[in-house]
């Protein structure tokens, strides 16, 4: 049962009402984390900055961005967060058995190094809480300094988004499964 109120538009302050504009202008609607965050509304409009430039503005292919934000909502057990981002990365160009394996806990089987380069920076922060040495280079060469300092952007964004829709219990969207998440990653 989700911790928070869903706010009546009708009963929006002045700072909820520009918070939820700026959301919906780039989201759409207001919904998953959004709805908690109206609570807070300038904290609302940082984070739908942050999130923005995270989700839509970084130097990542979308296909990477996506297959980043689907590890991070795996490794959280954000489940709504798993349903959108996992979506999103199979229609980004992710492979069905990638987006499968994750879900399962297991290490993907890559067949592009660019994947494999960001499943590896992702599971390095949140499994040794550190990036290798080796990885950092791979992931250097193949993304430049702005695309390292993204993926990390990203991973940071929806990291806070997990907890975030974890801690206040956000129910997942109407008509979805609540994935069965099980051990492993």
């Amino acid at each position: 049962m989700a911790r928070y109120a869903i706010i009546d538009p009708e009963n929006y302050s002045d700072e909820q009402k520009a918070a939820a504009m700026e959301i919906a202008g780039s989201r759409g609607s207001v919904r998953g984390p959004f709805q908690v965050l109206l609570h807070n509304p300038a904290l609302a409009e940082i984070l739908e900055k942050y999130g923005a430039y995270a989700r839509f503005n970084n130097s990542l292919p979308d296909r990477l961005n996506e297959l980043a934000v689907a590890i991070c909502g795996r490794y959280w057990g954000a489940h709504v967060e798993w349903i959108a981002h996992s979506r999103l990365a199979l229609e980004a160009g992710i492979s069905q058995s990638i987006i499968d394996a994750i879900h399962d806990g297991e290490a993907p089987e890559f067949g592009n190094g660019d994947e494999q380069a960001i499943y590896d920076f992702c599971t390095g922060v949140f499994e040794a809480k550190r990036v290798e040495d080796a990885v950092y280079e791979r992931c250097l060469e193949l993304f430049g300094e702005a695309g390292v300092i993204d993926l990390m952007a990203t991973l940071t964004h929806y990291t806070v988004v997990s907890l975030t829709l974890n801690s206040f219990q956000v129910p997942v969207p109407d008509g979805a499964k609540t994935p069965p998440f099980g051990p492993g990653r």
